[in-house]
Order: C-alpha cells, then structure tokens, then sequence
C-alpha cells in the first residue's frame, strides 16, 4: 500500500529492488524506508483518518477451530510484530520506541496504561468456542509497552463486566509478572457519564488514575453490527451492569449511550489507541467461528491486527470486513448500525459518508486475494503484510 491505496505491480517491483539493494526481503523494511511518510498526524487522535491493517497469515498456522485454550497456539513472537509494524506504520515513525513516544505523548517508566480488552463470555464455557481478547496479545503489548520505558506494574488489563478467568490471567502473569489483570466490578470514580436510562456510566478510578487508555477489541458480529472499538467501552462501566444501561429504552443499539461514552472528555483525553485483535474473529459476540471466504480469510481466519487512533473510523472499517463476510453468508445480514451512524457528526472526520464506504478491490503482494479500499478523504486504509511474513493463499 502507498497511503490508502494498493501498490501497483511497477510500484512493487520498484519496492522490491529497493529491498535486495539492501539484502532485504521487501516485508523487512521499516514502514517509512518501505512506502514514504503519506499518513498525516493529526495532535486530536479522534481525527487521525488513518486506519492500519498487518497480515500475517502464520500468526495462528498452528491453531484448528476447536482447539482448547486457541490463543495458546498464536506465535507471540509474530503477534508483536504484526503489532510493531502497525505502530509503526500508523505514526510514521522507524523505531518501536519512537512509535510509542509519539502514539502516547510523553510516556514514560511512571506512566499508568489501562487496556480496556473485550470479554465475551468468560463466564461460561468460553475454552474452545467464544472468542475473548487472547492472553497472546496482551504479552505482545506488555513486551512491547515496555519498550516505551512503561513497567510491567503501570500496566492493567481491565474488563469490568466479566470475569478474568484464572487460566488467561495465569498465562499473561508467567510471562509478564507484576501486571494487573482486573475482571468483574472495580471501585468508582466521581467521573460519570448521564445515560437514558439507568442511572449514570461511571468511570472507574484506576482509570481515571491511568495516563492512556487503549481499546483492545476483536472481530466479531452483533445483531447490530460490528462491537469494536465503541463498544468495547461499555465494559469498562466501573460496576461491570452493563444491562441497566444498554436494555431498556431506547436500547443501545439505537440510542445514544454509544455516542455519549466515547466522546466523553474523560475518556477522549486518556484514549490513545485502538487496536482490533483480528487474529481470529466471530459472527456472534459469544462464538469463535472459521470465516467462509477464503478470498478474504485464507483458512478462515482474518489473520490480522487493525491499528487506529480513531474509533469511529476503526469500527467503519471493521465493520466493512465482516460485512464483506457475512453479508455473503446466508442468514448472518447484520446490516444494522444505527448506534454507529448515531457516532457520525461528533468529530469533524467522523463523517456518515465513510461507513459502508469500503470497497472489495485484489489484494497486494503479501495480502489475501480480496482486501478493502478507501476514499482517501473519507479514510486513510494502509494495508500491508507484517515484516517476513509468508505469502497469503486462498483455499480451493
């Protein structure tokens, strides 16, 4: 990809003749060597339109869909990669640290980070079925914050709705000592935000202590779309009731509690970063399922991270990938995103005009057949393989 759009052939071929000059394969160079700064930064992250999507079609080679304990077979050391190339590339920077310096402004070895990781259903038989943010990616992210200079104890996993099942939090504790693993209802703040309906969406205070917040999701279907990046937060209400606020009337899906939590200054101030853990996705938020077309998810699995500052633009475009999905799929339509045009309008570049503006075009190099592309004004989509990953192929 150069910025938004796919390389031509010539373009490659270029790219590549760079790489060999230096004894490279093209996937090894640094984003900025590889394509040349074309995603403007912007200071309010809620405006940053660039949306980065890494491939890496042997992240989870070693995974088959009904496996015990899936994120057990996820190649850690690919997974942070994947990660690196995508900070990288979404901050125009060369180094993992200089990425983090810029994606978190003045971080350091006294900064607090709160991951916001998204929960399913830990608290049923979620082992082998339902997909929840793997322990893989929090150690990916751990070993990584860490190079930014933040300490394994400024670290915290939080999902305030579900538990923090012993098994996840023993494999992210052995690998990453010190870091705090937070499920179920965690203490109040006095910072709050006024919803229709049952009573207020509190702010817990480890957040409200924390310097940076980031949006660690998944890909997965609702019966109103995608829950990404947006409503991943509403797990982060401090009592973990979710229900109070989402189920009455009007419901979460076509009400404003969504615009209201993420445009919140408390948390617009702390959000930083959003990162879609596509590595395998769902058609429901409960099931962990292989995806149908393998011009798109070779081996049923996305095999990919999604990278944005912005979460609006973030949900847009996962919502394209899974519609791209299950809109083929007979009985999965899930064409519903009113709580996402609702978001529409609250930032400057949250425009109405990008959701379901994606469009299916070939793959580059590296990429699966099928990949999305974007109005560059709408958009900035930079899709890309991870760093020596092997080449993607299609079943069949």
């Amino acid at each position: 990809m150069i910025g938004n759009r796919l390389l031509t052939r010539r373009e490659f071929v270029k790219t590549s003749a760079k790489a060999a000059a230096v004894g490279l394969a093209a996937g090894a160079l640094r984003p900025l060597e590889l394509f040349g700064a074309g995603n403007s930064w912007e200071d309010d992250g809620y405006n940053h339109k660039a949306v980065v999507r890494i491939y890496d079609p042997a992240v989870a080679s070693a995974y088959d869909f009904g496996d015990p304990f899936y994120w057990r077979k996820f190649d850690i050391t690919r997974l942070q990669n994947m990660l690196e190339t995508g900070l990288m590339e979404l901050s125009n920077t060369a180094t993992v640290r200089a990425a983090w310096a810029k994606i978190l402004p003045g971080v350091s070895g006294a900064s607090r980070v709160v991951v916001k990781v998204n929960f399913n259903n830990t608290r049923r038989d979620w082992k082998t079925t339902a997909l929840n943010s793997s322990p893989a990616l929090m150690v990916a992210l751990t070993r990584s914050l860490n190079q930014a200079g933040v300490q394994n104890g400024g670290i915290t996993f939080l999902d305030c709705s579900r538990p923090f099942p012993s098994e996840m939090k023993g494999d992210v504790l052995a690998q990453c000592p010190g870091v705090q693993c937070a499920g179920g209802p965690q203490a109040g703040s006095a910072a709050s935000q006024a919803m229709p309906y049952g009573g207020d969406y509190v702010i817990p205070q480890l957040v409200m202590d924390a310097d940076f917040l980031i949006s660690a999701h998944l890909m997965k279907k609702h019966e109103a779309g995608p829950t990404g990046a947006i409503k991943n937060l509403f797990g982060m209400k401090a009592d973990g009731i979710v229900s109070e606020i989402a189920h009455g009337n009007p419901p979460w899906n076509i009400g404003p509690q969504c615009r209201n939590i993420i445009t919140n200054p408390e948390i617009k101030q702390r959000l930083k970063l959003c990162i879609n853990e596509a590595i395998l996705a769902g058609k429901t938020p409960n099931t962990l399922d292989p995806y149908q077309f393998a011009d798109m998810f070779p081996r049923g699995k996305p095999s990919s991270l999604f990278l944005s500052r912005n979460p609006f633009l973030q949900d847009a475009v996962e919502w394209d990938f899974v519609r791209a999905e299950c809109s083929r799929f007979p009985g999965q339509p899930g064409d519903k995103i009113i709580w996402l045009r609702n978001c529409a309008g609250a930032e400057p570049t949250w425009l109405a005009a990008a959701l379901e503006s994606g469009t299916m075009v070939n793959g580059a190099p590296g990429l699966p057949p099928k990949d999305m592309s974007y109005d560059s004004a709408l958009v900035r989509f930079i899709s890309r393989p991870a760093a020596g990953a092997p080449a993607a192929r299609a079943e069949g």
